[in-house]
């Protein structure tokens, strides 16, 4: 009679792949591995877990997670708050910023628009000596990152904005070449960010050749989402035709009414760039908002040469009258762009509407004040996301689901800052909207966008399906009690329904409990 660690009894096992059948069968899990799948009604087990009715699937593999460079892994690496979702793997580095490597010490700065590193033991400095410490971490899942092109870039020019030249390129090449050696899934580009913006297409398909060589992705967050959305679609495509590597678009999305009309033809674009064979896929936020910053409501041009240069800009009377017509254009819903974290904490909670009307200010007057007076760290929801092209997206054959969030504990709410809610519930919010409440997607198609499609598109290895011989990362739920909790209001609410999860063969969630169990690993692309 075999022996195993844990059995999973009697449940209804979507695989992860594309199959529209479910298997009826039990699981054994032995160590780190699942060992056998199928009716092992003579096996036994210390641990037994009967999951009749209940859905067992992969763990959800997070491909667009900022729990690095918003240092909440640091602060809280039981990650509660996406475990209890079922996701097991994040991959980090993303937009552009990424922890390692650090060619100097300014190369940090890549993530100061998101979190202050100055509190954080920085001790690395190539991406081998990071993941080292990241595994000190011993988070409650597992993490892999990408490298940050604004972070290469940093760590070779500092904080200087301008073009490369060909002798700090190649010094980029090196850098990159090196963290991809040592474990980093490929490079992400954050190219609306002042830093990046400066960069060229060809600067950029330079660079990022090196990934034709040692392997790897480029993760693009588009140059623009807005009314320049083809152009930013059409340079994904020249990267990846270009540097003959595969390109993942971030959280794409279009952004404003007038960016609507254009997200169809973004993504016929896509589609014929891929029946040629240019391989482009994507990355879908299940949400109607998007979680940003509000600097990037400036002009674009504005922007150019990081903080110092836009500061010294809204400060010239001329240069901020030029700024605020522009905004103007742009008919923007201040009343739907809500603050959610500054230095000044008593924004926090406020929109745009609410400041000005109290201020006796025109909005856009408002937006660059707050800007300017809390240093450009101010983070927003705003309300602008169509949600037919939403739907349209996430039912499109490339793309998978990411949370574009970070992974909190709930004792994050006494910070007095309001996160996205997608933070605590971007995995649950996707499966109760798109299949159980609307069915816009059948199970298996949207297990396989939050499981085997993440880890095919990364190279992620032995994870995302449910097979003898990967790793037991294994997510247990009823699939009609499987919801979000959180609010735009009240964020700080973890998942229902997701009664247990195993990561790496250990059990860290049962019966819908956070046991404290911290079985992660650091995962490298080798």
């Amino acid at each position: 009679m075999p022996n195993y660690d844990i059995l999973i009894k009697s449940g209804r096992i979507w695989d992860g792949g594309a199959d529209e059948n479910y298997q009826s069968a039990d699981i054994a899990v032995q160590g780190e591995k699942i060992a056998e799948i199928g009716n092992l009604k003579d096996a036994t087990a210390p641990l037994i877990i009967d999951a009749s009715e209940k859905y067992v699937t992969p763990g959800f593999i997070d491909i667009t997670n900022h729990s690095d460079t918003h240092l909440t892994i640091f602060k809280y690496p039981g990650l509660e708050s996406l475990i209890l979702q079922g996701v097991t793997t994040i991959i980090g580095g993303n937009c552009g910023a990424s922890l390692a490597p650090l060619g100097n010490p300014d190369a940090i700065n890549a993530i100061r628009k998101w979190a202050d590193p100055s509190g954080t033991s920085v001790n690395w400095a190539t991406m081998k000596d990071y993941l080292e410490r990241a595994e000190n971490l011993q988070p409650s899942i597992n993490y892999g990152t990408f490298v940050g092109y604004g972070t290469l870039r940093r760590g070779v020019i500092g904080d200087d904005t301008k073009l490369l030249s060909q002798n700090e390129r190649e010094r980029m090449k090196f850098l990159l070449k090196n963290a991809v050696s040592e474990g980093a899934f490929g490079l992400s580009l954050g190219l609306s960010y002042g830093h990046e913006r400066i960069s060229t297409t060809e600067e950029v398909i330079d660079v990022a050749s090196v990934l034709s060589e040692t392997g790897g992705i480029i993760k693009l967050h588009l140059r623009s989402e807005g009314k320049e959305l083809i152009a930013g679609v059409n340079e994904a495509v020249r990267l990846a035709r270009e540097t003959g590597v595969a390109v993942q678009i971030s959280h794409f999305k279009s952004i404003g009414k007038k960016a609507r009309p254009q997200f169809k033809r973004a993504l016929e674009l896509i589609d014929r760039a891929e029946s040629s064979g240019v391989p482009i896929t994507f990355d879908v936020s299940p949400y109607a908002t998007t979680g940003s910053l509000l600097y990037l409501l400036i002009p674009a041009w504005a922007r150019r040469g990081g903080f110092p240069d836009l500061f010294r800009r809204l400060d010239d009377p001329a240069e901020r009258t030029r700024i605020i017509a522009e905004i103007n254009a742009y008919t923007l819903h201040y009343d739907r762009i809500l603050i959610t974290s500054a230095k000044m904490t008593n924004l926090i909670g406020k929109t745009l509407a609410e400041i000005a009307e109290h201020a006796l200010l025109k909005p856009e007057e408002v937006l660059l004040d707050v800007v300017r007076a809390n240093e450009g760290q101010v983070s927003i929801i705003g309300r602008t996301v169509s949600q037919e092209n939403m739907r349209t997206a996430v039912k499109h054959t490339n793309s998978i689901i990411g949370s574009d969030g970070e992974g909190y504990s709930i004792d994050e709410s006494s910070s007095g800052n309001i996160v996205h809610p997608r933070s605590f519930g971007a995995f649950a919010h996707f499966w109760h909207s798109f299949v159980s409440e609307h069915h816009v997607l059948k199970p298996q198609e949207a297990i396989l966008k939050m499981s085997s499609g993440p880890a095919s598109v990364a190279g992620i290895k032995d994870r995302g399906r449910l097979k003898k011989g990967n790793f037991a990362d294994i997510a247990i739920f009823d699939p009609a009690q499987f919801r979000d909790s959180a609010t735009y209001k009240n964020p700080y609410r973890y998942a229902v329904g997701m009664e247990w999860v195993m990561v790496n063969g250990k059990v860290a969630v049962e019966k819908g409990k956070y046991l404290g169990v911290r079985a992660g690993k650091i995962i490298r692309r080798l």
